[in-house]
């Protein structure tokens, strides 16, 4: 599975996303594991950030200026980025780009990495012709890139190796690199030297992008909107910034909660039957369940709407199930905003309190840190002998890294209850259903970097879909000419051709025609499967079903959605070979 980089997102474990998350389960199925990060939704929390973006540096000369000149524009200082590597003698360390005919320093503290990165000892080769400059955003392993940065440089080095750039519109092929800057930020306004260094001062015609939810938005509205930027979002958005009338600009690696959101009716339907088969559920009882909710996360709120709009159990509507005492949304504060969890206890209460048969979690970490022990700990004493609830995860609960504990300090059994193993099931972003492109991508990735991260191919995909919708686009090169390109490249027919990302055979010849003939289109193919994208840049794939095996590990993709038939059907081995019978026969 992808991985979000937001929250618990799209699998994957606590901190920093050079971890790639600590239940790897990816594995040989090559259906993307469980990586990602705890700490990347909601606000910009994190490290600080210095700012400024520096200076275009001095070259030496006189002080001040001569008497009468004061109002004269400035002399042109460049033409090409050879000129400003050969004119400055920090240009090992402070390497420049000939930006509107002035030497741009490419890095500053906030935008510490020039990627690809190659082994040229400081020489900046790749900078040394008409150098496509792209922006990125990406959390970094103290200074040293993470893994959303590591799937940047794969990429990007790739297309250099392999195809040497691309022509964009332009008679001669041009090589591309892209200059990341931290995503992480103690407050948003720090976030914004960065972004005005990318968009104002090297004036990026798109960038790839691992921002947190609601810095997507904001660097949206206060630097890059009306500067025809593209952006490709590689974690999750929110349904607003998903329909934002932003000229096909914004493009999304992973469908929103709206899209996502259609495998609960199934699922739900499916727990009814589990738990009627199991005896937790009579025959002709009704189904009461309790929804905890964190209500300061936009793309868990969208979740909750989707559910409290569309899903059906008792045959009522949920408002009509609230009216028959059947349904209680709890809110809570997700562990972003109250790491201290102050709120988790009121919904804790009101779970044991009300005795349901499911608790929906659309929550992050508090609810394997805090909300779901305390519900086991206590669910005994006040409401024996009903079996304990069954619990139903959204997607930033997957890849948790307070999944394995929580199981590990599991004493259901002991109280003659079911195992909590047993008892959990979620919802994520689907891995490609045929993994040959993903397995290709991961053996790559071993031999860059020594080891597999699994979960991360939605960074790695979005970097490639950028690069080939500039070999599509057509000069001048900005914003609106990539957009453009990336509905020439996510085509889809019988009769387009399909190419895998990766440095495959017909990468360069795919390039080449791309530039040559305005009326050949491709449908790429990514690690995450096939192109699904309408042409405002909303990604459609519903939701996946993952569980946990008896030590707390994560399965994914063990269910998938038939849009046929709006049902859930097996995927791979057996769900209950791996986790547990699901729903009970």
């Amino acid at each position: 599975m992808p991985g979000s980089g937001g929250s618990s997102g799209k699998g994957g474990t606590a901190g920093t996303d050079a971890t790639g998350g600590t239940s790897q389960t990816g594995g040989s199925s090559g259906t993307g594991g469980d990586a990602g990060m705890t700490s990347e939704t909601g606000g910009t929390g994190g490290k600080g950030g210095s700012g400024g973006s520096g200076g275009t540096g001095g070259k030496g000369g006189t002080a001040g200026t001569e008497a009468g000149t004061g109002g004269a524009p400035d002399e042109p200082e460049c033409e090409t980025n050879a000129e400003c590597l050969d004119s400055y003698d920090d240009s090992e360390t402070n390497p420049r780009a000939c930006i509107d005919q002035k030497c741009v320093p490419l890095l500053t503290d906030d935008c510490p990495f020039l990627l690809p990165l190659l082994e040229d000892e400081g020489k900046w080769t790749i900078l040394r012709s008409n150098t496509i400059i792209l922006g990125g955003y990406a959390p970094f392993n103290g200074v040293a890139l993470g893994t959303m940065g590591r799937n940047y440089n794969l990429a990007l080095k790739e297309l250099q190796l392999a195809a040497q750039g691309v022509f964009a519109g332009s008679a001669n092929r041009r090589k591309v690199a892209m200059v990341v800057c931290d995503s992480f930020y103690e407050t948003q306004d720090d976030l914004l030297a960065a972004s005005r260094h990318l968009v104002t001062d090297l004036k990026v015609p798109g960038m790839v992008s691992a921002l947190l939810l609601q810095d997507q938005r904001y660097v949206w509205e206060n630097v890059v909107r009306g500067k025809h930027v593209f952006m490709m979002n590689a974690t999750y958005s929110d349904q607003d910034l998903i329909n934002e009338q932003d000229d096909g600009l914004i493009w999304h690696m992973l469908s929103g909660a709206d899209e996502l959101s259609v495998s609960y009716q199934p699922l739900v339907d499916m727990t009814v039957q589990h738990l009627r088969a199991l005896g937790s559920l009579g025959e002709t009882e009704n189904l009461k369940v309790v929804h905890i909710v964190a209500q300061d996360e936009p793309f868990l709120q969208d979740t909750r709407n989707y559910i409290d709009e569309h899903v059906k159990f008792n045959g009522l509507s949920v408002s009509e199930n609230i009216d028959a005492g059947l349904y209680q949304p709890v809110a809570v504060t997700s562990d972003f905003t109250d790491p201290e969890g102050d709120s988790n206890e009121a919904a804790i209460a009101a779970v044991v309190a009300n005795k349901p048969h499911v608790v929906i979690g659309t929550t992050v970490s508090e609810l394997f840190e805090r909300i779901i022990p305390a519900i086991e700990s206590r669910w005994d004493e006040v409401n024996a002998p009903q079996n304990r609830p069954f619990y139903l995860v959204g997607a930033l609960g997957y890849g948790d890294s307070g999944m394995a504990p929580m199981i590990a300090g599991d004493e259901a059994m002991s109280a003659g209850q079911r195992p909590l193993h047993r008892r959990i099931i979620g919802i994520n972003w689907p891995g490609a259903l045929d993994p040959t492109i993903y397995n290709k991508y991961q053996e790559r990735y071993l031999e860059e970097y020594g080891a597999k991260e699994h979960g991360w191919e939605n960074f790695y995909d979005a970097t490639y879909y950028t690069m080939y919708a500039l070999a599509a686009s057509a000069a001048p090169l900005n914003g609106d000419k990539i957009a453009a390109g990336m509905l020439r490249v996510t085509d889809q027919g019988t009769d387009i051709t399909q190419l895998e990302v990766g440095p495959v055979s017909g990468m360069t010849a795919a390039v080449n025609k791309l530039a040559s003939d305005s009326t050949w289109n491709i449908e790429l193919l990514g690690a995450m499967g096939p192109p699904n994208w309408d042409v405002y840049g909303g990604r459609h794939d519903p939701g996946s079903v993952w569980c946990v095996n008896a030590i707390g590990i994560y399965q994914p993709d063990k269910l998938r959605y038939n849009p046929t038939d709006s049902t859930l059907q097996p995927n791979g081995a057996p769900i209950g070979d791996v986790c547990f019978p699901f729903p009970e026969e």
